[in-house]
C-alpha cells in the first residue's frame, strides 16, 4: 500500500502513527534498539507504509476517548515544551499538572501497562511547611497522571533516613495521599543495605558499581520527584541528587566523591521524567532542616533530568557550575547544562 503523498519520505503525521502503532507491540527500549537497526529513511518509510495505511483507523480508535467529541484531542501525546515552570498559588500538584502537560502530556512518558517506579523526597519526617519532603500533592498528582496514562502498576520508593519507612511516609503526608491516588509505596528503612543489586557503572569516576533497588532497575518507566533545598554537602538537593535514595549502599556514594557519585549513578539510572517541587523550599541547614523556607510556588518538569537541576539552581541564585553534580552531568552528556537551548513553556 502506497503512502499519500510523497513516496520516499515519511511525513511527520505518518511517523507519529507508525510509532504509536509500533509502541503497542514493541517495548520503548527495544524499539530504539531495533530502529537504530534500520537502514536510511527509503528502507524505513517502505517498511512502515503498510503498517500506517492498515492501522491508521484503529490508531484513531484507541487514542481517542469513546465520549469525547470529534474534535477533541487524542489521548497519545503530542510533542510540547522540552521543559516547563508552572508557578502558581494554592495547590502544588495543580502546579504540577500544568508543567508535565506543557510537556505533551503525561502519555508522552507512560504507556498503557507499564510499571512506573516514582521516587521523592520522603526520607524526612516532617511535613510539606518545613521543605525537606516532596509536597505529597505533587506525588499524588503524578501517581494519578500515570494511572490516566494507562500505568498498570505505580510503586512510590525511597530510601528512608530516619527510622522505619511506613513511619516516615506516614508523618511527611505523603503515604495516604499516594495510596488513594492509586500507588504503592515499596520503600526501605534507613538502616536496609541488603536489598540492593548490585549494578555495574560502565565508566564510573567515583564508583564503579552501586548497590541499586530491583524495584527501580526494573520499572519501564522511572519518574524523579525532588524537592527542591539546600543541602549542606551537595549544595543544593535536586532530581539527581534525589537518586542516591534508590541505592541501599547511600554512604558509601557520599564517601566516594559526591559529585561524581550522583553523576555515576545517573548514568545508570537515568529518570524518563523530572518533576521537581520547589513549592515550599528549604534554603538553609539542608536537607533534613529545620531551616528557613520560603515559598516559591513553583513546578519544574523535563525529560531532561540535568536541565531541570540546572533551571532549579536559578531558584536558589546559582548556576550549574556551581552545584558539582549538575556540572558533572553536563561534562558527561547526560543532559543539557544550558537549558536556554531547549523549548520552555511558563505556564
Amino acid at each position: 500500500m502506497n503512502l499519500p503523498g510523497d513516496p520516499d519520505w515519511l511525513s511527520p503525521e505518518q511517523f507519529d502513527i507508525a510509532r504509536q502503532i509500533l509502541d503497542r507491540h514493541i517495548e520503548r527500549r527495544d524499539f530504539l534498539r531495533k530502529a537504530g537497526k534500520w537502514a536510511g529513511g527509503l528502507l524505513l518509510a517502505g517498511a512502515l507504509g503498510s503498517i500506517i495505511g492498515c492501522g491508521a483507523e484503529q490508531v484513531a480508535k484507541t487514542t481517542t476517548p469513546a465520549s469525547a467529541p470529534a474534535s477533541a484531542p487524542a489521548t497519545a501525546a503530542q510533542p510540547g515544551a522540552d521543559l516547563a515552570v508552572a508557578r502558581g498559588t494554592g495547590d502544588p500538584g495543580a502546579l504540577a499538572r500544568k508543567a508535565i502537560d506543557a510537556l505533551g502530556g503525561m502519555g508522552r512518558f507512560v504507556k498503557r501497562g507499564n510499571v512506573v517506579v516514582i521516587k521523592p523526597n520522603a526520607s524526612f519526617m516532617d511535613g510539606p511547611q518545613g521543605g525537606t519532603s516532596t509536597h505529597p500533592s505533587v506525588v499524588s498528582e503524578v501517581i494519578s497522571m500515570c494511572r490516566q496514562a494507562g500505568a498498570s502498576r505505580v510503586i512510590v520508593t525511597d530510601h528512608c533516613l530516619r527510622g522505619d519507612y511506613q513511619t516516615c511516609f506516614e508523618r511527611n503526608g505523603i503515604g495516604a495521599p499516594a495510596r488513594a491516588a492509586g500507588g504503592e509505596i515499596i520503600a526501605y528503612g534507613g538502616s536496609d543495605s541488603s536489598q540492593g543489586r548490585a549494578t555495574p557503572i560502565p565508566g564510573g569516576v567515583a564508583m564503579r558499581q552501586a548497590s541499586i533497588y530491583p524495584v527501580v532497575l526494573d520499572a519501564d518507566v522511572f519518574i524523579t520527584v525532588p524537592k527542591a533545598k539546600h543541602h549542606s554537602g551537595a549544595g543544593l538537593s535536586l532530581g539527581m541528587k534525589n537518586l542516591i535514595g534508590v541505592t541501599a549502599n547511600m554512604s558509601s556514594v557520599h564517601s566516594n566523591g559526591l559529585y561524581e557519585g550522583i553523576a555515576d549513578i545517573a548514568s545508570v539510572v537515568k529518570p524518563d521524567l523530572s518533576v521537581i517541587d520547589a513549592s515550599i523550599v528549604l534554603t538553609t541547614n539542608g536537607p533534613g532542616g529545620p531551616g528557613l523556607v520560603k515559598d516559591l510556588g513553583t513546578v519544574i518538569a523535563s525529560s531532561d533530568f540535568v536541565a531541570a537541576d540546572s533551571y532549579a539552581c536559578t531558584l536558589f541564585g546559582m548556576t550549574a557550575s556551581s552545584v558539582g553534580y549538575v556540572a558533572a552531568a553536563g561534562r558527561r552528556g547526560l543532559g543539557q547544562v544550558d537549558f536556554n537551548k531547549l523549548k520552555i513553556a511558563n505556564v
